[in-house]
């Protein structure tokens, strides 16, 4: 009986933390996108695997780059346990793996503008766009690595955008610049991919090279799905 008492009285509380998000918070949100340049981090890349109910943590460094309205270029190093290296740009995806010199190139064309979208939440898209294109709650208040952040979740109003995710969270500082310390990606399927931060620089100046995937000579090239 304990137990369950317990359980309702914290189910209560989360209740009474949801919230609508309030137009100082959007307007936060705008004026970090009308900022954002570029940034580099290091990066936890916590990958849930539902029906198997199964983990799988990674880590590595990210920069990405605002290159055009609406569209940003990145490239992220996973360090381990498995090193590769993988880049977006233009609505191409490559994953460079060393241990076998191999690249894979993926032509993500046909998501078109969702993959834009998706790739700049939290960073490049403002305040403004998200109450447009997602209904956003705040679910309370939780501290990462030490720091008090407010927890949005948003649910994507277009079915187009249901079809690739289920719902999308952030943790942004409960003060300050609004970029997020932490980002979650749920998808229709259960699994879901949890980005955490540290290190993290807004509008660091990156150099062309800083985001070029450059694989050595006698690399394999392969495009699956083709």
């Amino acid at each position: 009986m304990m137990r369950l008492g317990a359980f309702a009285v914290s189910m209560f509380a989360f209740t009474l933390a949801a919230a609508p998000v309030n137009p100082e918070l959007l307007q936060r949100l705008d004026g970090a996108a009308n900022r954002f340049m570029s940034m580099s981090a290091k990066v936890t890349y916590l990958t849930h695997t539902d029906v198997i109910d199964e983990n799988a943590t990674e880590t590595g460094n990210v920069v990405m780059k605002k290159v055009a309205p609406g569209e940003v270029q990145g490239l992220i190093n996973f360090t381990a346990p498995n090193p590769r290296s993988v880049t977006f740009e233009k609505r191409s995806v490559k994953i460079y793996f060393p241990k076998i010199n191999t690249l894979q190139v993926y032509d993500l064309e046909k998501h078109g503008e969702q993959l834009d979208k998706f790739l700049m939440i939290g960073f490049g898209t403002s305040g403004t766009e998200l109450a447009r294109d997602y209904t956003m709650t705040v679910l309370g208040t939780e501290a990462v690595k030490g720091t008090p952040a407010i927890h949005l979740e948003l649910i994507p109003k277009s079915g187009e955008a249901r079809e690739y995710v289920k719902k999308l969270e952030l943790w942004i500082p409960e003060h300050g610049d609004p970029y997020p310390l932490r980002e979650k990606i749920t998808e229709p399927s259960g699994d879901s991919r949890m980005m955490t931060y540290s290190d993290l620089k807004i509008n660091p100046a990156l150099p062309p090279e800083a985001l070029k995937l450059i694989p050595p000579p006698g690399v394999k090239t392969e495009h699956p799905g083709k």
